[in-house]
């Protein structure tokens, strides 16, 4: 009955869940400087390697996420597949999320951020700036994950979002 009535309550929990590919090593290498980042600040992560990960675990996981955060390369002028599917499960889980982004690289231009963000429009999430960048990520891109990870963890003790 516990379990119940925490999988319907409206709290979510002091913890980022963070799907990913990664094509060439770029957006990993995303991934790995915003974990580091968030876990500095007091905020547990999940990450899910959509090449490998148990669809089932990320959805159980998803439901109880204070902040989802999309990582992805970009697959013609896109997000990749994968990360695709992984909103739109999130878009049909409704999890508790208060907060959502999207991190990722790309060679050339593209729509990454914005078609990830229309393939949830059931995620009542307020949105922290999305960090794409060209290629490896330079310094500027490692400050913009450091204001990410900043901006979570005060979202997340303004929000008194308990430990998981």
């Amino acid at each position: 009955i516990d379990a119940y009535q925490d999988w319907v309550s409206e709290e979510p929990k002091n913890l980022v869940v963070i799907p990913y590919i990664s094509m060439h090593g770029s957006t990993k290498e995303m991934v790995d400087h915003l974990t580091s980042a968030l876990i500095a600040r007091g905020v547990a992560v999940e990450l899910f390697n959509l090449a490998v990960t148990d669809i089932g675990k990320l959805a159980t996981t998803l439901i109880d996420a204070g902040t989802v955060i999309l990582a992805t390369p970009t697959v013609l002028a896109g997000p990749h597949p994968l990360v695709a599917y992984a909103a739109i499960l999130a878009n049909a889980l409704r999890p508790k999320a208060r907060f959502a982004s999207v991190i990722g690289s790309y060679g050339w231009g593209g729509k990454s951020v914005e078609t990830l963000v229309s393939l949830m429009p059931n995620l009542k999430a307020k949105i922290i700036e999305p960090k794409l960048c060209k290629g490896r990520p330079n310094q500027d891109a490692k400050e913009s994950l450091e204001a990410i990870a900043e901006e979570v963890a005060n979202q997340h003790k303004e929000a008194a979002l308990p430990d998981r």
